[in-house]
């Protein structure tokens, strides 16, 4: 007999800072308060759950720590680093900080690659019977962009 798959959800927020240069609007450097709702798809295991909400929030802070309140940057703006210290730098903006307030991208920082990022980053931590997570992440009220991945 096959099991079905089922799927449960948890929301969470984290404060985040970034720049988009030559965006019209987020060219300069600004914060968002991103509400995040993490969907996940799996088989149900022990006392006929998907995972316990408790252990779930723990992955997820855990995870969103590395987001919340840094600046999160595209590597490509990075210009020098140090021991403990990276300068990150586009047009006449520059700024220099601890390694610890930053979180790098590979690509510009816009919602819909900080879905995907997360999405991927969640995706390794937890159990192998969880098939697939979404990641939905809003930039305001009624606007946002989510990532998918499977196993």
């Amino acid at each position: 007999m096959s099991q079905e798959e089922l799927g449960i959800f948890i929301e969470d927020e984290f404060d985040y800072a970034h720049f988009i240069p030559n965006h019209s609007k987020c060219y300069p450097l600004h914060g968002h308060t991103a509400k995040v709702k993490i969907e996940l798809i799996g088989i149900q295991k022990d006392f006929d759950m998907i995972i316990d909400f408790g252990e779930l929030k723990k992955m997820i802070k855990n995870t969103l720590s590395l987001y919340d309140h840094k600046l999160i940057a595209s590597k490509r703006y990075v210009k020098e680093e140090y021991k403990d210290k990276v300068i990150i730098s586009y047009d006449e903006f520059k700024i220099e900080l601890p390694k610890k307030d930053l979180y790098l991208l590979n690509e510009e920082v816009t919602t819909e690659n900080l879905a995907k990022d997360i999405s991927k980053k969640l995706i390794q931590v937890l159990p192998e019977h969880i098939k697939m997570i979404k990641v939905e992440i809003y930039e305001g009220a009624r606007k946002g962009a989510f990532g998918r991945s499977r196993r």
